[in-house]
């Protein structure tokens, strides 16, 4: 009877276990997978829809490197997409260089593209120890918040140095706002092009290319000045709705 009865309590913490799994399984996933070869990794974000609706999302990964010599480097892609119910999406790679001392951690984060909330989250980390534990934490708390997070989307070598000379000012701001700058280049006819400058998919500012130095910096402080009026807007009409 002792035996019935701890077969029966077996069968049932069995069955309660895959009812739990199962419900705990139907939601939207994110998954970092990553593969390496020789001195290059190749990180993957991917998106795993388990439940019965269609969803539009957000993402946005970012890979932090630390180099032997100590040094900081980052890579952000994000972007919008759509789900379909029990799809597997692949949303972006990097590829970023590691050599034996270097350490490396990367983010995924998949938010409600209407209510902005966090739906989903997932990391790597390689080599972690090589972080200082305090850096490390004020990293990801960066990253999370968005505070300062600027994306290069740029195509040309006139908008990689406008892009650089952008984010050596930019992150020395007190005052950024909570939401990615993001800096594209669009090619238009001839050698030209048009360097975009948006905020929440918000075109903030936007200037013909031209490879001249002091026009450069004329565009970046016109970027600035802009970025700047649009954050306080936003901090007036949030503040507005706060009683």
């Amino acid at each position: 009877m002792k035996l019935l009865y701890s077969l029966g309590m077996c069968t049932l913490f069995i069955f309660l276990s895959a009812m739990v799994d199962g419900q705990e399984d139907k939601k939207v996933n994110a998954r970092i997978e990553s593969s390496i070869l020789e001195n290059q990794i190749r990180v993957k974000a991917v998106a795993v829809n388990n439940t019965p609706v269609y969803k539009e999302l957000n993402y946005l990964l970012v890979s932090i490197k630390k180099g032997s010599s100590g040094n900081l480097s980052n890579n952000q892609q994000s972007g919008k997409f759509s789900i379909s119910p029990n799809e597997v999406k692949v949303l972006s790679e990097i590829n970023v260089n590691l050599e034996q001392k270097d350490a490396l951690k990367a983010f995924l984060y998949l938010r409600d593209e209407e209510t902005q909330k966090l739906v989903a989250k997932d990391s790597l980390e390689i080599n972690t120890d090589l972080f200082k534990k305090k850096t490390a934490k004020v990293e990801e708390d960066a990253v999370f918040e968005l505070k300062g997070l600027t994306i290069d989307d740029t195509k040309t070598k006139v908008g990689k140095d406008f892009y650089d000379l952008f984010y050596m000012q930019y992150s020395q701001l007190p005052d950024k706002g909570s939401s990615a700058v993001t800096v594209s280049e669009l090619p238009l006819r001839g050698t030209s092009g048009q360097i975009n400058i948006q905020i929440d998919d918000k075109l903030i500012y936007s200037f013909m290319t031209n490879p001249n130095e002091d026009y450069l910096k004329e565009q970046l402080a016109a970027s600035l000045k802009y970025i700047k009026e649009f954050n306080t807007r936003k901090n007036l009409i949030k503040n507005e709705f706060i009683y």
